[in-house]
């Protein structure tokens, strides 16, 4: 075979991976176009479908928005492990407001047992969220708000009101084989 014809063969072969190569680059950046796309008109289901830790935050923060937040936690608590720092602050920082959103939702006088977990909860989360990017204002201003609610209460007092029941709550374990009364 002459030197000429190997290479046209040689050529032809560089031109192929190239075409293929610039193939997958155009696909891949109209991906992204219709992620974006998706994400700029709050279609964030749409956006679910892009591959990878952005589509996972897309399908995480649509289930947040349609009220599933224990669906939402649990894609979020997959993404505080990314690679991508500014995901992993975002992940937390939707995580709090999941349980700030639940705890809203909850009357405090009526119902404080459900209410305080998730605001500790969210408190945890917004503290997480800082600890990895200290300038994220609204983290700072959801915990603010988290704190307004609920006071931490390390140095605080423990203070007994009378003719008030305690919130400790026991479960007492019993053995299987004895009836229960």
């Amino acid at each position: 075979m002459g030197l000429k014809k190997r290479l046209a063969i040689l050529c032809t072969l560089v031109a192929l991976g190239a075409a293929t190569g610039l193939g997958l680059e155009v696909s891949r950046a109209r991906a992204i176009d219709a992620y974006n796309l998706a994400v700029t008109h709050e279609r964030h289901a749409e956006a679910a479908v892009y591959p990878g830790d952005v589509g996972r935050f897309a399908a995480a923060y649509a289930a947040q928005i349609a009220g599933q937040h224990q669906d939402a936690r649990l894609i979020y608590s997959g993404l505080e492990r990314s690679e991508d720092r500014s995901l992993r602050v975002a992940a937390l920082y939707n995580t709090g407001n999941t349980y700030l959103e639940q705890a809203a939702a909850v009357d405090m006088k009526t119902d404080a047992d459900r209410a305080v977990p998730l605001i500790e909860l969210a408190k945890r989360s917004y503290r997480d969220a800082l600890a990895l990017d200290p300038a994220h204002w609204d983290a700072r201003y959801n915990l603010e708000r988290a704190l307004q609610l609920l006071p931490d209460a390390y140095d605080k007092k423990v203070i007994e009101v009378e003719g008030r029941q305690s919130p400790v709550r026991t479960v007492l374990g019993g053995d299987a084989e004895s009836p229960w009364p």
